[in-house]
């Protein structure tokens, strides 16, 4: 029988076609890549609500503090300052957690380009630590 003919191949092929229909389902959806002079300003503006909010949450607690006590300036003029604190503690903290995703990014893709180059200098394939010998390959199948 030839190896065309087989209905196991059939089969195989079969199953390969609906495994790449589930991956590809089940694959998540590219992030939108922001272009040009507009790249990062979901960053940039997430980081001014965080200063916003911090602010904003402070004033209102000292506000409230200031209502309730009868010493208006002062309870609200401290909690916008802790406010303003927080905002910028958030603040840094997003911006050392967006440095670190861009430099493990920047990793990840010299450590692709270098696998890459490798692969196109071996020859046949094969990774430069081999010693030159290669397994003879069965194109038949």
């Amino acid at each position: 029988m030839a190896p065309a003919d087989d209905p196991s191949r059939d089969g195989l092929k079969d199953l390969d076609a609906r495994l790449s229909e589930v991956r590809r389902r089940r694959a998540p959806p590219a992030p939108r890549k922001s272009a040009g002079r507009f790249a990062g300003h979901d960053l940039a503006w997430g980081m001014v609500i965080d200063l916003t909010a911090g602010i904003v949450v402070g004033g209102a607690l000292g506000w409230g503090l200031d209502s309730l006590l009868g010493t208006l300036p002062l309870f609200l003029i401290v909690f916008v300052l802790l406010g303003f604190a927080a905002g910028i503690n958030v603040m840094l903290r997003t911006a050392k957690e967006h440095g670190r995703r861009v430099k493990a990014k920047a990793a990840a893709d010299a450590e692709t380009a270098t696998a890459a180059l490798d692969d196109k200098a071996a020859p046949g394939g094969a990774s430069h630590e081999s010693n030159g010998a290669s397994a003879p390959r069965n194109e038949g199948l």
